[in-house]
């Protein structure tokens, strides 16, 4: 393992961060060297995620005069399947640079951008060759994934750029970029590393949970407890002890909306052919979090008007189906017999992955938020209901005609759980 620790570079000095535990190789060079700071915000067994803190100030000058990097290679992208390109990137110090796009799209004036830096590290115990595929091919797809997504009109972080830098560094100290493998030729020594947009904000696990810390400390429950002990009331005691003991989950206006929208938005997800794979309570994150919990319960007024800003996040298990939304009926009409007779097995296909999706999400609820029960109905709620809109008129009179997805990705659903019953009751 090595040196638990988290790194802040600059070019004038190196300070440490707090400390947070990170193993495997180390970083890629390129990006602890040229970063002006570098946050590790988590760490898997596939990846490590870090918070850059990128210096573009060269690259908004130069990106006006000049159509090629410092480093002599003009823009270049790298094809990560159905007709989607990302720009590559050779060097946080090229010129021009993809990541200044995101900071002329911010409203800030700094010259530095913070961006989300997914680092697919390599791995000792797999062949060089496979590592190699198995890494570029994962990031690839999670970056047509995001792309999907976003040109779907579905919250999700920008994607910026792809990098393959190496971990090492050669005797006189530069970075070798040449090598994926050691001399050896039994280690690989290159990670994949995917740029995309920072999302600042909360996630819905964490806000449910500060809900539910406000609502306690509103409550106030010493002062029941002590007139319950006064008055002598052993039942009624002992069941408040009860109650104080168990963790719930807030079940309000707020938190309703909060799973309606997220139903809505993981069936625009799946509408656009994508699914997403790890869908939990911590990898949506809300944008506009309310800035007190404690303050907003009390205002009726204020509780009407806010509305959760919801963006998925967390790609890297994501898989991609057939859309259901870009064919539209006058073009299913027109297609042959051929093609009507794939057309059930392609829907069931999509329809068991979809199912899988929505489930993984329900028990992340209910192993997650304790007596959520009403907050999954309201997810799955929200999800019917944008199918069943989907291709009606805004004035009603046109009914939606995707309505029997939805049906059939819930009968699907239902079979999925009996499945998971089955497992729980048998091992």
């Amino acid at each position: 393992k090595a040196t638990a620790k988290t790194m802040v570079m600059s070019s004038s000095s190196t300070t440490i961060a707090e400390p947070k535990a990170w193993y495997g190789p180390p970083p890629p060079p390129e990006l602890t060297d040229n970063a002006a700071s570098l946050e590790l915000l988590s760490q898997g067994a596939e990846a490590r995620v870090w918070l850059a803190t990128i210096d573009i100030s060269g690259a908004i000058s130069k990106a006006d005069g000049s159509t090629k990097s410092s480093s002599g290679g003009s823009k270049r992208s790298v094809h990560v399947g159905s007709g989607i390109n990302v720009p590559q990137l050779s060097s946080l110090t090229q010129h021009p640079s993809p990541l200044s796009d995101e900071s002329s799209s911010s409203s800030s004036s700094s010259q530095s951008v913070k961006v989300i830096v997914k680092e697919r590290f390599p791995k000792k115990y797999r062949h060089p060759a496979l590592d190699v595929s198995l890494t570029k091919s994962r990031t690839k797809g999670e970056a047509r994934s995001l792309i999907r997504c976003k040109r779907a009109e579905v919250a999700c972080p920008k994607v910026l750029a792809i990098a393959n830098w190496s971990n090492l560094k050669d005797s006189d100290g530069n970075v070798n970029k040449k090598s994926e493998t050691t001399k050896a030729g039994n280690v690989c020594t290159t990670s994949s590393c995917l740029f995309i947009e920072h999302v600042q904000g909360c996630t819905v696990r964490q806000y449910f949970e500060q809900r539910l810390e406000s609502t306690a400390t509103q409550d106030s429950p010493s002062s029941k407890r002590q007139r319950l002990e006064e008055e002598g009331d052993d039942s009624n005691l002992l069941e408040f002890k009860q109650q104080q003991d168990r963790v719930t989950t807030v079940i309000d206006s707020h938190t309703l909306c909060v799973a309606y929208n997220i139903g809505t938005l993981v069936g625009k997800m799946h509408a656009a052919g994508v699914v997403h794979g790890d869908l939990t309570t911590s990898n949506i994150m809300i944008q506009n979090p309310p800035p007190s919990t404690k303050d907003i319960t009390n205002q009726e007024t204020e509780e009407r008007s806010w509305e959760a800003d919801l963006v998925l996040i967390d790609f890297g298990l994501a898989t991609s189906t057939n859309s259901t939304i870009v064919t539209t009926a006058a073009a299913a009409s027109s297609k042959d017999a051929s093609n009507n007779s794939k057309k059930p097995h392609k829907q069931q296909h999509s329809a068991e992955e979809k199912a899988v999706d929505l489930y993984v999400l329900e028990r992340a609820f209910l192993s997650t938020h304790p007596e959520s029960e009403p907050l999954v109905e309201e997810v799955l709620k929200g999800y019917r209901e944008f199918f069943e809109g989907l291709g009606s008129s805004n004035n009603g009179s046109t009914e939606g005609t995707y309505g029997h997805v939805a049906k059939a990705i819930f009968n699907r659903l239902e079979q999925v759980r009996l499945r998971g019953r089955k497992r729980e009751c048998f091992g």
